[in-house]
Parts: C-alpha cells; sequence; structure tokens
C-alpha cells in the first residue's frame, strides 16, 4: 500500500512540474517575441547608414564645388576691379589679390592685374617673383628659367637670390632627367639651347645639349657642344663612345629585337585592336580606362585635356611648357609627369604625357601613345592578317 501511494505522489508531483513548466514558457514567449522584433528594431541598418554616408559624401563635396565657384567668381570680379581701377585698391589689397591668385593658380585672371601692379610699382621684387612664375605655368620652360636667370641680374635681397637660383636648378634638373629618361632629344635640344646661351660654362647644360644631339645622329652639333669642356673631360668621352661604338647594352638590345618571333612566346603580351591603318590600344591611367592611338613618330605620350582634368593632383606633376609638333602644327603645350600608365597587365611608372587641346583627338581616341612608352615593348606585325602585338621588353 504505501509503494502504491508513494506511486500516487510521484505521478502528481511529475504533472505539477509538467504544467508549472508550461506556464512559465507561455510567460515568457510573448516576452521573447516582443524582445526580438524590439531587438530587430534597434539594430542600425547598415545598408541605409552606408548610402546616408555616401549621400552625406556627395552633398559635402557638392557643396565644397559651389564653395569654389563662389569664391572662384568673388576672385574674377577682384581682378576685374583691380584692372578698371587699381589706384582704388591700397597697396596690400592688391599684392594680396595676386598672391591669391597665384595660389589659386588663377593665371589667366592673374595676367592683366598682374601687369598694372607692375606699371603702378616697377621696383617690387615680390611682384617679379609673382610674375615669374606666372611665366613659368604659360609660357615655354626655357623662357621661364632665362626670366629667371634675369632676376638675378637684378638688386634681390640674398634670400630671394637664393631662392631663385633653387627655382633654377630645380625646373632645370626636373626636366633634363625628364626629357632623358623619355628619350624625347628634341625637346631636350630645344630646352636647353637658349639656356647655354646665357650660362655656357654650365656642365649640366652642355652635357645634356651635346647628348641630345648625339642621339639624334647630329655629331657636328654633339661636338661643337663638348668643345666648351676639356677633350679628355671623362664624361665627354664616354658620351662619345656611346654614340660613335655601339655598347654591350646596345648589341644587347639589338639581339632581343632579333629574336623577337621566337622569344616573344614567353613575354606578356598587350592587346591591339586596329584595322592595318592604325592601331590602338587600351590603356588606363589611374582609374580611367583610355584609348590612345600607336604613334610610333611621337617621342612623348600625348593625351586630350578632357582626358587629364579628371586625374587626381596626386597623380601628376607639372615639368613645364614645351613647344611640340602635331598634325596642325607646332603647339605650346603643358608636359607632365604620371604617377603611371598600365598597358593590359603591365604598369609603366613615371611616364610624361604632353596635355594637348581635345580638338586635337578624334572622337574614337584620347591620345597618342608616344615613343617614350612603346620604348618598353617590342612590335610584331601579322602582314596577312592586318595585326600587331606589343610584347614586353
Amino acid at each position: 500500500m504505501q509503494k502504491f501511494f508513494a506511486v500516487i505522489l510521484m505521478l502528481s508531483l511529475s504533472l505539477n512540474a509538467y504544467f508549472l513548466f508550461k506556464i512559465n514558457t507561455n510567460k515568457t514567449a510573448p516576452q521573447s517575441s516582443l524582445s526580438g522584433k524590439s531587438k530587430h528594431l534597434n539594430e542600425p541598418n547598415i545598408t541605409n547608414f552606408g548610402r546616408s554616408d555616401t549621400d552625406k559624401k556627395f552633398s559635402q563635396e557638392h557643396l565644397d564645388e559651389r564653395v569654389r565657384k563662389a569664391e572662384d567668381a568673388v576672385l574674377q570680379q577682384q581682378a576685374i576691379n583691380a584692372l578698371i581701377a587699381p589706384q582704388a585698391m591700397s597697396v596690400d589689397e592688391l599684392f594680396t589679390l595676386l598672391q591669391t591668385l597665384q595660389s589659386r593658380q588663377k593665371y589667366a585672371d592673374l595676367k592683366l592685374p598682374l601687369r598694372e601692379y607692375l606699371k603702378l610699382y616697377p621696383n617690387d621684387y615680390k611682384a617679379w617673383l609673382i610674375e615669374a612664375d606666372f611665366i613659368l605655368h604659360t609660357e615655354p620652360l626655357s623662357s621661364a628659367i632665362v626670366f629667371y636667370y634675369d632676376l638675378l641680374e637684378k638688386m634681390l635681397p640674398e634670400e630671394e637670390e637664393n631662392k631663385v637660383t633653387r627655382i633654377i636648378q630645380l625646373n632645370t634638373s626636373k626636366a633634363i632627367q625628364q626629357l632623358s629618361r623619355d628619350t624625347a632629344w628634341d625637346l631636350l635640344a630645344t630646352f636647353i639651347e637658349p639656356l647655354l646661351q646665357i650660362d655656357p660654362l654650365n656642365r649640366r647644360y652642355i652635357m645634356g645639349l651635346a647628348k641630345a644631339y648625339g642621339k639624334q645622329g647630329q655629331v657636328t652639333l654633339m661636338e661643337n657642344a663638348l668643345a666648351a669642356l676639356p677633350y679628355d673631360d671623362p664624361r665627354a668621352q664616354q658620351l662619345r663612345n656611346s654614340i660613335y661604338s655601339p655598347t654591350a647594352a646596345d648589341i644587347a638590345d639589338e639581339v632581343q629585337n632579333d629574336v623577337t618571333e621566337t622569344a616573344s612566346l614567353s613575354k606578356r603580351k598587350v592587346p591591339v585592336l586596329g584595322n592595318g591603318q592604325q592601331f590602338f590600344v587600351r590603356t588606363k591611367i589611374d582609374s580611367y580606362s583610355q584609348l590612345l592611338l600607336i604613334d610610333t613618330g611621337a617621342s612623348t605620350t600625348a593625351i586630350s585635356n578632357r582626358v587629364f582634368i579628371k586625374l587626381p593632383e596626386s597623380d601628376k606633376e607639372f615639368v613645364g611648357r614645351f613647344t611640340v609638333q602635331t598634325a596642325g602644327g607646332n603647339i605650346e603645350a603643358p608636359l607632365f609627369k604620371l604617377t603611371a600608365i598600365t598597358l593590359g597587365d603591365i604598369t609603366i611608372n613615371n611616364v610624361s604625357v604632353i596635355v594637348l587641346p581635345d580638338e586635337s583627338f578624334s572622337g574614337t581616341f584620347q591620345g597618342l601613345l608616344g615613343m617614350n612608352v612603346l620604348k618598353n615593348f617590342d612590335f610584331r606585325f601579322d602582314p596577312e592578317k592586318q595585326k600587331m602585338t606589343l610584347f614586353e621588353r
């Protein structure tokens, strides 16, 4: 009997525990569901949050652009006022305007106010320096360097004289180095010729001009330039040897060109588009894809201004303005050094480009691929298929 009551008691306790568990579960379930909903409602919407950031960034960029345009409009109006009545402004106000236009690189707006200022204050050496910077960015580089040399003949404070000397050295060295790297010997010769007349004993000018002449096969002009140095000058003799006698590097390069047909199978190649008359390469400059026409007659690669203005400032460095030959004749154009240009899977660093007006190119391509880039490739042309391929050297 005791066992019977014990069993009944155990069953009763078990049933009570079961019903108690069910009651608690039913009470907490709605809370759990509500808690889940509440959590879901309070969670940040990542997609909306990201879109909001993008919208904010776009709005900020749009606002910054509007502010810049408004500031430019104010500067332009101030430049007009300075031109109409320069004497109505104080010396400090007028000079501050010139400095602002210079720092913002508004050279088109700077030209006339600067001219009027120099009429009123022709002996202001600080204005001379602004004028020199204006010429540096608007006229051929050789003309700008000549102007800086002229400043050294004037009465400048020692600090400013040292500054001008550094500007001359920096810009001439950068141009000679970049044009030599590009093998743009015609541009290099044109650049150095007027400088050597002013500074005839400058070794950098002598060697740079002699090399430019020699690489173009103008050995008489090369020797005329080298005549300013002792005949046994080591660097002069080294240059003569490289021009008159092929070096090991030249021979190796010729052998490489001879075996291109067989060796090219193991090299990376660049796809070339064309119809047998003109050939194009799809290039990438920064993140922008551009179609450039292969032009073996161009020493330097050229791109349109429309392409150039899209590139970030950090990827381009101003070298100077040069006189270049185009299909429409000789024009002055700025030369910039770009961080890199990519053809297929091949990236070439520190590439010079001439920036030409948009109307210089047709609608099918946005520039010319010159020998400063093409020298890194071997050409292979199939006359039957009228197809060209570029292989990495």
